[in-house]
């Protein structure tokens, strides 16, 4: 039996351009293949995937946020002919997010005929469908709890299997019940360790506060910015806008990518996707969709000038609540919001995501309130901002604990840290001493799993 070897091309002691090379004598599979989104600064490829590319036998990808999935078209380019694994919604939301992509950065890392050729390989799968990737090797999906067709993978690897976490949330969030367990005893885990020295509250504590503050703000006639990320945060804070009626007279108003995907999201509202508890509480409120109720404004169906919608929305009477991108206020429509509605201490800006630092976000989120704003038209604009600063401690992530319990569930033998800085993977590895001994690896290094 031939031995199995990891190597990273990224995403080792921190977040970004996670990509994993499963390799033995014989084959080679991808898990993933993002970018490192930096701040003011071109993106980051992975290092080292180009020289491999045509040499892999299948590509799987675990969900569409750009850090996973964002130089998957440059396979293409370099050699790579074979499929590309996915979830259905993994396929769209990735899509978008491609040609959104290909629309800031130009094709520095890959171009529209890579990203043809790509579509065109793509195979999709349910969750707990079992797929051939090569002679004795096979896969499926589970699912992760993370956001629309977030999964898992789960590898039969000629017996051996192997369990590669992706990005996976342990609790119970608005569309999903949390991650999946596979019954099978795991040989080894790739687990990611994002949140690894941090308690996540429980949702619906934090969803709690969110509602309150959104009714005493609008019933004043004030206005409440939530910057959010257009996939996932967005839909999941419109759900919980959406499931209380006290807000059902408030406007709430959506702008930027969030409108395509929430239009995407709607396409998967069934028990393949989402969770029976999320279904019947739809049914419950008569809703077919969050997104369908008479309160929820998509900004572009004001006016076609957009500009002018939001100095409509800004510059009104009206209590209102604006969910827009970006999530970290690295450009986007809340720029705008920010210019025109930030000189009001009434206002709150309400933080709903992580800041990475050297984001604006970031910076306003630490106190920073004299910051620079960029209209998208190349001009910059000095502000002070007055609002009130709120933060929802969201997390798309799973609690330590339930990086616990996935490590301890699963009985796995080997057990591999990614995805996430090193404090908090020096936590874990003291928090969970009692039941594993997991360990890191060095990001291009081939590395011996050793349960192999």
């Amino acid at each position: 039996m031939n031995d199995i070897n990891v190597t990273a091309y990224g995403s080792t002691d921190y977040v970004g351009r996670s990509a994993f090379h499963l390799s033995d004598r014989d084959h080679n599979i991808l898990l993933d293949c993002g970018i490192q989104l930096v701040p003011k600064q071109f993106s980051i490829a992975p290092k080292g995937v180009d020289s491999i590319a045509s040499t892999l036998d299948a590509v799987l990808l675990s969900h569409a946020h750009i850090d996973h999935s964002g130089y998957m078209p440059s396979l293409s380019r370099n050699g790579y002919r074979g499929n590309y694994y996915m979830t259905h919604p993994t396929k769209e939301i990735a899509y978008r997010l491609w040609l959104d992509h290909l629309k800031i950065e130009g094709q520095r890392h890959w171009g529209e005929s890579d990203l043809d050729r790509v579509f065109h390989k793509i195979r999709t799968l349910n969750y707990d469908k079992t797929f051939k990737l090569a002679d004795g090797i096979t896969a499926r999906f589970l699912n992760a709890g993370h956001v629309l067709g977030a999964a898992q993978i789960l590898i039969d690897w000629e017996g051996r299997l192997i369990l590669y976490t992706g990005d996976i949330n342990d609790r119970i969030t608005p569309m999903f019940d949390g991650y999946d367990v596979p019954e099978e005893d795991i040989d080894i885990l790739l687990i990611e360790s994002t949140n690894g020295d941090r308690y996540v509250p429980e949702r619906s504590k934090i969803n709690v506060g969110l509602r309150l503050i959104a009714k005493q703000l609008t019933a004043e006639n004030h206005k409440m910015i939530l910057p959010s990320f257009a996939v996932g945060r967005s839909q999941e804070t419109l759900i919980t806008l959406a499931l209380d009626d006290d807000l059902n007279d408030v406007p709430i108003y959506m702008d930027g990518m969030i409108n395509v995907m929430n239009m995407i999201t709607e396409h998967f509202l069934s028990e393949k996707w989402v969770s029976k508890r999320f279904l019947a509480q739809l049914k419950d409120a008569g809703l077919n969709s969050p997104f369908e109720k008479s309160n929820f404004i998509p900004v572009h169906s004001i006016s076609e000038r957009t500009h002018a919608a939001r100095r409509y929305i800004a510059r009104n009477t009206e209590g209102s609540i604006i969910v827009t991108t970006s999530g970290m206020l690295e450009g986007g429509p809340v720029h705008t919001y920010l210019e025109l509605c930030g000189d009001r201490e009434e206002n709150v800006v309400g933080f709903t995501g992580y800041q990475v630092d050297g984001t604006l976000g970031r910076s306003i989120y630490d106190g920073e309130r004299d910051i620079t704003l960029d209209n998208g038209r190349g001009r910059k604009k000095n502000i002070v901002l007055k609002s009130k600063v709120m933060k929802f401690p969201y997390s798309g992530h799973s609690s330590v604990d339930g990086l616990k319990h996935m490590m301890q569930a699963t009985n796995a033998k080997d057990i591999i840290l990614i995805h996430g800085d090193k404090r908090n993977q020096e936590y874990i590895l003291n928090y969970v001493k009692d039941i594993a001994q997991p360990r890191l690896i060095k990001e291009g290094v081939e590395t011996k799993l050793l349960s192999a």
